[in-house]
């Protein structure tokens, strides 16, 4: 990713995935400005979302119906040769007065252009599509995620403590553990989780004490989906120094049995 700043609005958008993810997730956790700006684009959409959903008029399609009959149709074009065309009078042409320009402050542009482009994303992949007849506005806002889940995020990567790891599963593809201690919060995030088959199921764990040798392995929630990832822990994060994703048949186990990876923090 040759410019890994203006990704912010793919990723606010879940529009990144496989190695792009992985590489923003990282830089993500290092990077206060991309953080700032996640927050900043994650309230744009989700103020865009909770745009109020109004049902037209009965009367509407009527309205409109009526409109399109009383519409002229202009007759056709007559082909070309029918009519001598009249060539329009010679316009002198003004000798052009070159205008001073004042020095581009470039930092500035190129912020402006940055800051455009993640925008315009932003407000697409919002997926809110108006229209304006007679004031009526639809909003498509079942498609945004639940503003809870959205602001939990948010706070997440503005904790002090954040810290984020990425690893190589053992059955391939990479995933990224994001987590605070001071929120007692985790989430577990994936570009290219490996697809399962219908009995199997990834969970994910807590552990306290080392990774090698825990003195406590916590189940934790469930990962049922294979590709695109994302899914919060429900443990005890701030009791714990360890993060874990295992293969485990449908329906999780007591105990892990498939460990796919693991990671202290």
């Amino acid at each position: 990713m040759s410019e890994i700043h203006g990704a912010v609005g793919a990723y606010v958008m879940n529009a990144l995935e496989g190695d792009e993810l992985v590489e923003f997730e990282t830089h993500l956790a290092e990077c206060p400005t991309c953080q700032r700006e996640v927050v900043e684009f994650r309230e744009t959409a989700t103020e865009l979302s909770l745009l109020s959903r109004t049902d037209p008029p009965p009367m509407l399609k009527g309205s409109v119906m009526a409109a399109i009959a009383g519409v002229r149709v202009l007759p056709p074009e007559e082909a070309e040769g029918n009519h001598a065309a009249t060539a329009p009078e010679a316009v002198p042409r003004q000798p052009l007065r070159e205008v001073p320009v004042a020095p581009t402050d470039e930092l500035a542009v190129r912020r402006q252009r940055r800051r455009m482009r993640v925008l315009s994303l932003a407000v697409a992949a919002v997926t809110v599509v108006a229209l304006v007849l007679g004031g009526f506005v639809v909003s498509l806002s079942q498609r945004q995620p639940p503003l809870a889940s959205v602001t939990a995020e948010t706070e997440l990567l503005r904790a002090p403590d954040l810290k984020a790891y990425t690893i190589t599963l053992k059955d391939g593809g990479q995933a990224t553990f994001v987590a605070s201690k001071s929120l007692n919060r985790a989430m577990f995030s994936s570009g290219d989780l490996p697809a399962l088959n219908q009995d199997q199921t990834y969970q994910l764990w807590t552990l306290a004490g080392p990774l090698t040798s825990p003195t406590r392995v916590t189940p934790d929630a469930l990962v049922s989906a294979g590709g695109a990832a994302k899914q919060w822990f429900t443990g005890p994060i701030a009791q714990s120094d360890a993060l874990a994703i295992s293969i485990e048949k449908a329906g999780g186990a007591s105990a892990p049995t498939n460990i796919q990876g693991a990671t202290s923090f």
